[in-house]
C-alpha cells in the first residue's frame, strides 16, 4: 500500500512539473508577440536617394513589426526586388532594434527601353534597368550600331564596358555601341571613335582609353580614329591621314 502511495505521489510530481513546464514555455512564447519586441529602434543606411517611407514600404515593415519573429531574409528579397536596389542586409537586435542597409545600384548607362514619348532609363553595370533618367544625365548611351537601342542580347556586354569607365571617363562618352558579333565601340564627345575589340579585359582597355584622351589633349591633335582593343597599347589615327600613333 505505501509502495503505491508512494508511486501515485511520485506520478502526481512529474505530471505537475509537466504541466508546470508547458504553462511556463506557453507564457515564454506568448511573450515574444507583445509589444516588448515591437520594432521601435528601425535604423536605414545606405538608401541614397530612395526616401525613407518608400524604403520601409518596400520591406513592409514599421514600427509595429515584431524583431524576435521577423524573417529577415524575406525582408531582403523584397528590398532587392527593387532595380534601383542592389543589395539589402537586415539585422535585428533584441528586443526592438532593426536595421537595414541598403547597396544602390549605380547607373552607368541610359537606354531607350521602350517606355512612353522618348523617355531614356538608367541601367546599372549589370544590365538591369533601374527607372527613368533625369534630363540632366551626363551618362553614355548604349546602342546598337545602327544608332538604336541596344538589343536585349548586347545590353548586358554594353552595360559591363559603360560599368569599366570611371565617372570621368563616362562624361567623355556619348554612347557605348555594341555590334552584333560582340565587338564593342566608344563614340567620344570629342567627335570620333575608339574600338575596344571583344568584351575581354575592359578595365584594361579603360585606363588605355583614359591614356589616350590624356596623350589627345597633351598633344593637341586631332584624332579620327583609334584602336583599343590590345589593352596598354592603344593607337590612334590623326585626321592628317597620319599612319597610326602609338599612344605611351
Amino acid at each position: 500500500m505505501r509502495t503505491a502511495d508512494r508511486k501515485g505521489r511520485i506520478l502526481r510530481r512529474w505530471t505537475v512539473a509537466a504541466i508546470v513546464s508547458i504553462v511556463v514555455a506557453t507564457l515564454a512564447v506568448a511573450a515574444t508577440y507583445t509589444p516588448l519586441f515591437a520594432a521601435s529602434d528601425i535604423q536605414l543606411h545606405g538608401s541614397d536617394g530612395i526616401p525613407d517611407a518608400d524604403l520601409l514600404a518596400l520591406a513592409r515593415v514599421d514600427e509595429s513589426s515584431n524583431v524576435f519573429h521577423l524573417d529577415t531574409r524575406a525582408v531582403e528579397r523584397r528590398l532587392e526586388g527593387d532595380p534601383r536596389i542592389l543589395e539589402a542586409a537586415v539585422t535585428t537586435t533584441l528586443p526592438d532594434a532593426l536595421t537595414i542597409e541598403i547597396v544602390t545600384r549605380t547607373p552607368v548607362g541610359v537606354m531607350d527601353t521602350g517606355g512612353p514619348g522618348t523617355r531614356m532609363d538608367l541601367v546599372g553595370a549589370d544590365g538591369v534597368v533601374i527607372g527613368p533618367a533625369g534630363r540632366t544625365v551626363d551618362l553614355p548611351a548604349l546602342l546598337a550600331p545602327d544608332g538604336g537601342p541596344v538589343g536585349a542580347e548586347s545590353l548586358a556586354t554594353a552595360a559591363t564596358a559603360a560599368g569599366a569607365l570611371d565617372a570621368t571617363l563616362r562624361r567623355a562618352v556619348d554612347a557605348v555601341v555594341v555590334a552584333p558579333d560582340g565587338g564593342v565601340e566608344v563614340r567620344l564627345a570629342a567627335g570620333y571613335s575608339a574600338s575596344l575589340g571583344d568584351a575581354s579585359e575592359l578595365t584594361a582597355k579603360a585606363a588605355s582609353l583614359a591614356a589616350l584622351l590624356a596623350w589627345v589633349q597633351d598633344r593637341d591633335v586631332r584624332v579620327e580614329s583609334a584602336d583599343l582593343s590590345v589593352p596598354g597599347s592603344p593607337t590612334a589615327k590623326l585626321e592628317q591621314g597620319a599612319t597610326a600613333v602609338p599612344i605611351p
